[in-house]
């Protein structure tokens, strides 16, 4: 890819061939014109493995991740991933480098705060070592909790099947301290997206590590148990329960499947969103989480996925943890998955 051909909200500027203080090429452009705002603002671009050197800027500096995917490291912290929208505070003094990841371009507005008396210094190159430790850390600054990453682990070896995966990822979620009603929650909910086949093998192989766990001693939480959803106008409930996930008013224009196949909306309403999202246990961030892993991992889904992308904003999970969600599925079940998911959410 050339640098015209990289999409961008700014243009990329010029060229800083030569640059001392990079490794790479990068380009500028300013995106602030009046002085007397005091508020100096640039596009900056990077080529895929471009970073900048160790430096410090005495009066800080703000970054906002704008296309692409990128890195940024505080001396003796591991690498954080960026990703469109990610914005990093950087606090006076405080030495540091970002750049482009290994295989992405990457660009980002670079704000300098207090630019009266804001001086930059720059330090020694990023040599390879340190960038290649920087961008491969898979533990490096997780948006997503260890219980969360399980969750996201059970989720996607529950919904293609992988027993041999997903029984690794219920004993990782059980050491991340998920009560067995916790789990056994994920699964049922499993059938809601992947049918009751899976949902099905997913409970067995979670009754038989759970029957061989007591077996050898180790003592489970049991946890809170499910409530259940009666007496209730469970059409109503599930349309309330939906506008608070989704943010859509109750009132909005009825989805196009209520006259094409309006039995289809009223499973949905009362079965999925009543009946299962009402049971309690999980929170709806968990619950979500869980559902586009599934999603993603069957793959051909992406209107669906698009949805509940959009539930998981309305919920808070903006794009950092959603793309860790897609590096864990990445890594457990492969990219060709992943890609068509990972687009949406950087969209």
């Amino acid at each position: 890819m050339k640098i015209d051909d990289f999409k961008q909200p700014y243009p990329a500027g010029t060229a800083m061939e030569g640059n001392p203080n990079f490794t790479g090429t990068a380009w500028l452009y300013p995106l602030s014109h009046e002085p007397e705002l005091n508020v100096p603002m640039f596009n900056v671009t990077f080529e895929p493995g471009c970073r900048n050197n160790w430096h410090r800027h005495s009066g800080g500096q703000i970054l906002i991740a704008t296309a692409g995917v990128g890195y940024y490291q505080e001396k003796g912290k591991p690498g954080r991933r960026l990703f469109p929208g990610d914005i990093v505070e950087i606090a006076p003094g405080v030495e540091h480098w970002h750049g482009a990841a290994p295989d992405s371009w990457f660009a980002h507005i670079a704000i300098e705060c207090n630019p009266q008396a804001n001086e930059v210094t720059w330090l020694e190159p990023v040599d390879d070592n340190q960038y290649a430790e920087a961008t491969s850390n898979p533990a490096a600054a997780k948006d997503l909790s260890e219980r969360q990453q399980a969750i996201v682990a059970i989720a996607s070896y529950a919904a293609i099947g992988d027993t041999d995966g997903l029984r690794k990822a219920l004993v990782q979620g059980l050491t991340a301290g998920m009560t067995v009603n916790e789990i056994k929650e994920l699964l049922i909910q499993a059938y809601a997206y992947c049918g009751f086949p899976r949902s099905l093998t997913a409970l067995g192989v979670f009754n038989s590590l759970l029957s061989e766990r007591t077996a050898n001693g180790i003592a489970d939480t049991e946890g809170e148990a499910a409530n259940a959803v009666t007496d209730i106008d469970k059409y109503g409930k599930g349309a309330e329960t939906l506008s608070t996930l989704s943010g859509i008013p109750v009132d909005a224009p009825a989805p196009w499947y209520q006259d094409f196949a309006p039995g289809i909306n009223r499973f949905l309403k009362e079965h999925l969103f009543a009946d299962i999202f009402g049971r309690g246990v999980l929170p709806y961030a968990d619950r979500e989480l869980a559902t586009v892993s599934m999603l993603t991992a069957l793959g051909g889904v992406e209107p669906m996925a698009t949805g509940h992308i959009g539930i998981c904003r309305n919920l808070g999970i903006t794009t950092a943890p959603l793309n860790e969600l897609l590096d864990i599925v990445e890594r457990n079940i492969g990219p060709s998955k992943v890609e068509p998911i990972r687009k949406i959410v950087n969209q």
